[in-house]
Formats: C-alpha cells, sequence, structure tokens
C-alpha cells in the first residue's frame, strides 16, 4: 500500500565547541560543531531522521538547501523510491537550478546527505530492522545500482 511522504524538516542543531576551543585546529580557530537534523513525516506518521555535519554558520546554509530541495521528496510514494533508490538520489543531485552549486560537493553534498539519511531511516523501520541490520540484507543489485549512479554523477 502507498505511503506518500507528507513533510520534510530541518532543525538547525549546534554544538558551542568554540567556548573551549573544542576541535579547533590551524584552519577551524573557534569551530561551533553543528548538524541540520532531517525528519521526514509519512501520511501514515513514521517518521526518518538523518543528519549531516557542519561547523557554525554553515549549517544555516545546508539546513536552507535541505529546505529547497524538500519539494522533490514532499509527496512522493516510499514505494516508488525504495524500488529505484538510485533514480531518487540522482533526482535530488540533479535538480536544474541547484545542481551548479555542486552536487557531489559543498552545501549541495551535505543537504542530499542528510535527506538521504532520513529516508535510509524511514526504510528500515518500514522493513521493521535496525538501519545497520537493514542495510547488511539490501541486495547486492541494488547497492550496484546506486554505486553506479553516483560514478556517472562524478563524471
Amino acid at each position: 500500500m502507498p505511503d506518500l511522504i507528507k513533510s520534510v524538516t530541518v532543525k538547525d542543531i549546534r554544538f558551542p565547541t568554540s567556548l573551549e576551543k573544542d576541535g579547533s585546529d590551524a584552519m577551524n580557530l573557534a569551530p561551533d560543531y553543528s548538524c541540520p537534523y532531517v525528519t521526514i513525516i509519512t501520511q501514515s506518521g513514521l517518521t526518518g531522521h538523518g543528519i549531516t555535519f557542519t561547523v557554525g554558520r554553515g549549517s544555516n546554509i545546508v539546513c536552507e538547501a535541505i529546505k529547497l530541495l524538500s519539494h522533490l521528496v514532499v509527496g512522493q510514494d516510499t514505494t516508488i523510491i525504495f524500488s529505484d533508490f538510485a533514480h531518487f538520489w540522482r533526482s535530488l543531485t540533479s535538480e536544474d537550478q541547484m545542481r551548479w552549486l555542486g552536487p557531489e560537493k559543498g552545501v549541495m553534498h551535505l543537504a542530499v546527505a542528510a535527506i538521504t539519511n532520513a529516508v535510509w531511516d524511514l526504510w528500515a523501520k518500514i522493513e521493521g530492522k535496525p538501519l545497520g541490520n537493514f542495510l547488511l540484507t539490501w541486495s547486492l543489485k541494488n547497492w550496484f545500482l546506486l554505486l553506479i549512479s553516483v560514478i556517472w554523477m562524478m563524471l
């Protein structure tokens, strides 16, 4: 039975690591570790959660990119996403007006990572397995198709 994605939300979570200079180095003198935290909710009420890692104010930009990509996720049928995950991933990394920002690096890479991490989590919950166990049981065909998609995007 189809379960459509109802919403994608993002929270900007920050850790004030710059106060004690935790995590500082020669390039990052006062980092505040941050993570855009994505929650995907389906019509049936299931949730998927995903994060990506950033530093400080860079998180603002990644959160905005997630919001800009969310229209590609909301309304999607989870069974269609799961039947061709590589196609779903490509739809996020090939969005016409955002692609030029770099789907394979930088802001867009981080935004897509947070969204796809939430979708992985949602998929595992639908399958009733912890995420690690779910990934171990994923078919070789699915891994191969995803790998080909990633290589194709890098060309």
